[in-house]
């Protein structure tokens, strides 16, 4: 099912100096189907949910080098989420129980 992500802010591209208002974000199943402002999407799509969200919506941040020492695989992953990040390069997941704290 597509749904339109709305938000009062949608950023485009991470540090977005001109992000959109009153903007949303169509996904159809695990697809960005399109960005833009809430009303011409809505007109686009009128069968999609909606889903209303507060503040920003942004694009994922991907960390891009090793993931950063911890006692733990599990505290290296949680260290990394605290820094933002919502995505790993595979390459740098390179033991199984690194692996298993990021899934």
């Amino acid at each position: 099912m597509l749904t339109l992500h709305a938000a009062p802010v949608v950023r485009v591209t991470p540090g977005d100096a001109a992000p959109l208002h009153d903007a949303a974000v169509a996904v159809d199943g695990d697809r960005i189907a399109a960005i833009g402002p809430l009303a011409e999407l809505r007109e686009t799509y009128p069968r999609a949910r909606v889903r209303e969200w507060p503040g920003e919506l942004g694009p994922a941040l991907v960390h891009e080098g090793p993931v950063p020492d911890a006692p733990s695989p599990r505290e290296r992953i949680h260290a990394l989420l605290r820094r933002g990040a919502t995505a790993v390069l595979a390459r740098h997941l390179g033991d199984a129980e690194l692996r298993a704290a990021a899934h």
